[in-house]
């Protein structure tokens, strides 16, 4: 059989011009038109030629032999196929030179030999044999099927022949093969059926089965239509055909890529960077990501020099996978491979270089990141390089980057707003406050709090004035905005805020208050207030405390001190808060000991809190404080807190407490008093006894 046949024919062919115009002869012609053979003048001329070319068939050099052979055929003589038909019709003959002729009629559709060729597929020689398969599979003119068709049927040609026929007329893939070929699905021979049904399939692109009767029915549909028809029929199911191969071509290439990445991730040393570095070099797309990733994760210098090799790679998905890795590595040649794919063919390539060049952060990029800029269109990759612009934070940056807040996209004026943010210039201001009147929602927060950023005074009032804006998303960044700046005017606008509608501003509001880090006693007071008029204790007793921490050493704010102590205090009840406001009222009363309605207060939280030892301690405080008449109301309290204690059954508490007071005044406070603590003994003497009595 041949070997790169189409190659090798056109090779004979070029070489039988050559001879043919060394020896003084014209072009050949199509041999069913007319051929001019002016050189050859006279019968005496003809018949020198043929011999010379006849001479030519047995040249060792099998290029001159068929090209002499093609010659031949190529002649409009009577004499010229003679030389051929006799060298194949002799047993005696060269093998070479006959395969030389069988071939020429093969490479020329030449079915003048058909009968011949068919002969021969019986000869002893396995290569004349296959020469000959490989010649009759290329003569798919009618009359060439057509008697290749008569001699398959023919049941006196050997079975060898037949089965040769049958495979053959399934390489012509010409409809006229069909209807023989399943006749022979009804021969008695299994092999022979069995290359009939294949050369079936071959020709029809039908899976069909071997079921003569199967075969018949769907000839009798089709075999009527016309031959455009029939192709066109022919090539969509070889297009579905294709389709398949090429999705199990996938599947196995995806295993063999599936493979190869277990390998990898079951390699021993993790550390060592060679076997990802030549797995970069893998034919499978999903091999090089992998190992992209891998090599990200090990600190190697020969990484980054793999890495920047890969942003040439010729997928792109491998491509944008190099980029963003090149973004987690700190390297002067990351940022000079980042630069170079700025230009990349592939858009997402572009995005994500200059993405990964942000996340760098590196002032040399800023140039060429601004050039780049200016030269693409694409607005995922201009928003891309104005945040990396920002990210990189360099001032020289910004008034590239201002004209942008008027781009016809939303989502570049919206990036745009954000990045100069985070530059935090005051070139940026004025831009800035005319972005807070844009249409979209996104640009005006996004200018809100970047303004907020930079927190320049001089955007206050458009800030307060967005405070009314239609959209909760925008006021939330306004109140952000004017929390940052933190100035008096910004302050007394968050705490109108306090009670917008929306909660998520609400509280954003107060949390900006809170966050502000230098405000004066009367505003810090004020916002105390404000929390305290929303119930928002927890708040408010944060504002008092630092409010007292901050001015408690002004002699000045003494008793202004003194009152945001009691507001705390009154805070802290109200947060439900009570042990840590006995904590305030005990340094009050220290503190103001002659205000009575404090202690009373101090006394009521420390008995709802059960703390009557300690309320004890007070009484016995103030009444060697106190004048011989103002005693008695402590001396009250003594006896309330006694009763109280007897009332839940604490009669050894009772008795002890009496004990004490009695020892502190045989007289226990007058008789008057002296009578209830006596009775309170007695009775707390009998329940104890009552309780050591068996039953």
């Amino acid at each position: 059989m041949f070997k790169n046949g189409k190659l090798r024919l056109c090779m004979i062919l070029l070489a039988a011009i050559s001879i043919m115009n060394f020896s003084g002869c014209t072009t050949i012609t199509s041999r069913r038109g007319t051929r001019e053979n002016t050189g050859l003048k006279t019968d005496i001329e003809i018949q020198r030629k043929l011999e010379e070319w006849t001479e030519k068939l047995y040249s060792p050099d099998p290029t001159v032999r068929s090209s002499a052979a093609v010659f031949l055929l190529g002649l409009n003589h009577p004499q010229a196929q003679e030389p051929l038909i006799r060298i194949l019709r002799h047993n005696k003959e060269r093998e070479d030179v006959q395969i030389s002729i069988i071939r020429a009629f093969g490479f020329t559709r030449d079915e003048r030999a058909t009968g011949i060729l068919i002969s021969l597929l019986d000869h002893e020689s396995t290569a004349v044999r296959e020469a000959a398969e490989e010649a009759l599979g290329r003569l798919n003119t009618s009359n060439a099927i057509r008697r290749m068709s008569e001699s398959l049927l023919d049941t006196s040609q050997s079975l060898n022949v037949r089965m040769l026929l049958a495979k053959i007329l399934g390489n012509t893939n010409d409809r006229d093969a069909v209807d023989p070929l399943i006749k022979i699905l009804d021969a008695d021979n299994r092999e022979l059926r069995e290359t009939a049904m294949k050369s079936l399939v071959k020709i029809t692109k039908e899976t069909g089965t071997n079921d003569p009767a199967w075969w018949k029915q769907w000839w009798s549909r089709n075999k009527a239509k016309p031959r455009d028809q029939w192709l066109e029929d022919i090539l969509s199911k070889q297009d579905v055909s294709m389709q398949e191969l090429k999705q199990k071509i996938d599947q196995l290439k995806l295993e063999v890529a599936q493979k190869a990445i277990r390998l990898l991730e079951t390699r021993p040393d993790k550390t060592d960077p060679k076997p990802l570095i030549d797995a970069l070099q893998s034919e499978h797309s999903s091999v090089r990501i992998f190992a992209v990733k891998e090599l990200v994760k090990i600190k190697d210098p020969s990484v980054i020099g793999a890495l920047s090799n890969a942003v040439t790679d010729k997928e792109e998905e491998v491509r944008i996978e190099v980029v963003q890795a090149l973004g987690d590595i700190d390297d002067r040649k990351s940022i000079e491979s980042l630069l170079y794919s700025l230009n990349d063919e592939n858009l997402i390539v572009r995005e994500k270089a200059a993405r990964s060049l942000g996340k760098l952060g590196k002032a040399e990029a800023r140039d060429a990141l601004i050039l780049a800029l200016h030269n693409n269109t694409h607005v995922p990759i201009i928003g891309a390089i104005i945040d990396a612009l920002g990210q990189i934070g360099n001032l020289r940056s910004v008034e590239p980057l201002v004209v942008y807040l008027t781009h016809k996209e939303p989502k570049i004026r919206e990036i745009t707003a954000a990045a100069l943010g985070k530059i935090r210039d005051a070139r940026a201001v004025e831009p800035l406050i005319a972005a807070l009147s844009d249409e979209h929602e996104r640009v005006r927060w996004f200018a809100a709090d970047s303004l907020g950023k930079i927190g320049d005074p001089a955007s206050v009032e458009s800030l307060i004035k967005l405070l009314t804006d239609s959209s909760p998303r925008v006021r939330e960044s306004a109140v952000t905005a004017l929390g940052q700046i933190g100035n008096r005017q910004s302050i007394e606008s968050l705490i109108t805020v306090l009670q917008d509608v929306d909660k998520r501003v609400a509280e954003q509001a107060a949390e900006s208050i809170l966050n502000i880090k230098k405000m004066d006693f009367e505003i810090m007071n004020t916002i105390a207030s404000a929390f305290l008029a929303h119930k928002d204790y927890r708040r408010a007793e944060i504002v008092l405390e630092r409010l007292i921490a901050e001015h408690a050493t002004q002699p000045e704010l003494k008793e202004e001190i003194l009152q945001a102590k009691i507001k705390l205090a009154r805070t802290l009840v109200a947060a439900n808060n009570l042990r840590k406001a006995i904590a305030i009222y005990e340094e009050l009363v220290k503190q103001v000991p002659a205000d009575d309605a404090m202690k009373s207060q101090l006394i009521q939280y420390l008995k709802e809190t059960k703390q009557y030892d300690r309320a004890l301690e007070w009484y016995a405080v103030w009444i060697k404080e106190s004048p011989h008449n103002n005693k008695q109301q402590y001396w009250q309290g003594r006896v309330e807190i006694a009763n109280t204690l007897f009332g839940q059954g604490k009669y050894e508490q009772v008795k002890n407490i009496i004990a004490r007071l009695q020892a502190e005044d045989p007289g226990l406070g007058g008789n008057e008093f002296q009578q209830n603590f006596e009775r309170l003994a007695e009775l707390s003497m009998e329940e104890l006894s009552n309780s050591k009595q068996p039953e």
